[in-house]
């Protein structure tokens, strides 16, 4: 059998690239190496969303606003709300196994074939244009057949197995930006974090407008540098940084720093994984003995893997840098909007690095950066598109991604239906497509 559209990687942009290819009329075939959709969302636990907004502007619908409300319905978000902390405009809390439920229920709707526990190995090619895919099952190995390949692995696995250059990291070291391990904690007295935040202001980085209903925490600044004086916290990190859980009494923590290790290198992941399970204890001792509230606390869910913020940047026909974010640019062949700031996780210090010029703008990104050189029928989406390591600070968040993916799958099905290259699709068919499904594509749509 040969699919129309082949997409591996069950993550947001994946998930939103095969419903956007599925409903332009394509059969599709939608690959996961793990048992699970929802990729860093579920194995990893990255939430809350952010952003979604610009100001008081939403900036992003589409596919992933959709998904959204179908959580929102069923009680498992909180829909989108003001940042407490002030980072971004707004956040979008979810409930992990919400997430689950309603992926699989879209997959099941839209009749979306699924292959899971199935990792892909190598490509099939004829010279630069791939023709399908390798992939490692418990049945053996398969061979999956497509007119176009959608690569969602967050990785760019398989643009890298179709020998398509690639940067990796920051441009001085080729070091990437840290992995963290964010995990649940139940039964924590929210009065009490909410009363030393209070009592604390100085301590903590908070919106100005912030009204104290919904806690997000980044700070207890003095309590971190306490815990380091004394020996009891010796990760990288110079912040408390959690969120409220959509369940009661519970957040997600997000303080395990996992620095100089590649996430696509097995020995070195494997080591990453290892040592995020030793922060998290760490982390998880010092909150009890130093931070208010966490006494009687004890730890819900981990990760089932350890969250890769980066790792291979495939470049295409349009690379994006620090500039185009800087200044605000627009592109004529813009398929979203992203409005988050230029978020460094340091990759050797205890930092995280925001560039202040960023705050408060937003920007387009361009179809071209999901088209890799050297390789035809091939679509890149989510976080491995072509940008530099400063760009993609900002891009690879899980609202641009679901916005990306909906674009890749956009171009897939029309490239299918005029039986022409990707690279050869009028980017205003496109766009048309993303404003049918209710996708914002440029700034003019705001």
């Amino acid at each position: 059998m040969i699919y129309d559209v082949i997409v591996c990687g069950g993550g947001p942009s994946g998930i939103a690239a095969a419903i956007s290819a599925r409903r332009n009329g394509a059969r599709v075939l939608l690959v996961e190496q793990s048992g699970l959709l929802g990729g860093n969302s579920v194995h990893a636990l990255v939430g809350p969303w952010m952003s979604f907004h610009y100001g008081k502007t939403q900036v992003i619908k589409g596919i992933g606003q959709e998904i959204v409300q179908r959580m929102v319905k069923k009680g498992y978000s909180l829909s989108h709300i003001p940042d407490p902390i002030g980072f971004c405009d707004t956040i979008t809390p979810y409930d992990v196994e919400g997430l689950k439920e309603v992926l699989f229920e879209l997959m099941d709707e839209e009749q979306i074939d699924l292959l899971l526990h199935a990792l892909i190995i190598n490509v099939i090619r004829d010279e630069n244009t791939i023709k399908g895919l390798k992939a490692a099952t418990k049945s053996g190995i398969i061979d999956l057949f497509g007119k176009v390949i959608i690569d969602a692995t967050g990785d760019g696995d398989v643009a890298y197995k179709m020998g398509c250059d690639y940067v990796f990291g920051r441009n001085t070291d080729n070091f990437a930006q840290p992995m963290t391990m964010i995990f649940s904690v139940g039964n924590v007295k929210l009065d009490e974090l909410k009363a030393y935040l209070k009592n604390n202001p100085d301590d903590f980085t908070l919106d100005e407008n912030y009204d104290g209903e919904y806690l997000a925490i980044s700070g207890c600044f003095r309590l971190v540098e306490e815990a380091r004086k004394n020996g009891d916290f010796t990760i990288a990190r110079d912040r408390v940084l959690l969120f409220q859980d959509v369940r009661p009494n519970q957040v997600a923590v997000n303080m395990t720093r996992i620095q100089k290790h590649s996430g696509v290198d097995a020995w070195s992941l494997t080591e990453a994984e290892r040592e995020g399970r030793r922060q998290i204890k760490e982390v998880f001792a010092f909150l009890k003995k130093y931070v208010p509230g966490f006494k009687d606390s004890f730890i819900v869910r981990t990760p089932s893997k350890i969250g890769v913020r980066e790792t291979r940047h495939i470049l295409g026909d349009y690379i994006m840098e620090l500039d185009d974010i800087v200044e605000e640019r627009s592109f004529e062949d813009s398929v979203c909007v992203c409005a988050y700031p230029i978020d460094i996780h340091s990759p050797d210090g205890s930092t995280l690095t925001v560039l202040e010029e960023n705050k408060q703008k937003c920007y387009e990104i361009p179809l071209r950066v999901m088209l890799p050189k050297k390789a035809e029928q091939l679509i890149v989406t989510g976080r491995a598109i072509s940008a530099t390591h400063e760009a993609n600070a900002s891009m690879r968040v899980t609202p641009s991604v679901l916005a990306l993916g909906e674009a890749a799958g956009a171009l897939a099905s029309i490239a299918i239906k005029k039986n022409i290259k990707p690279r050869q699709v009028d980017y205003k068919e496109v766009q048309a497509v993303l404003r049918k499904q209710g996708q914002i594509v440029s700034k003019n749509d705001i």
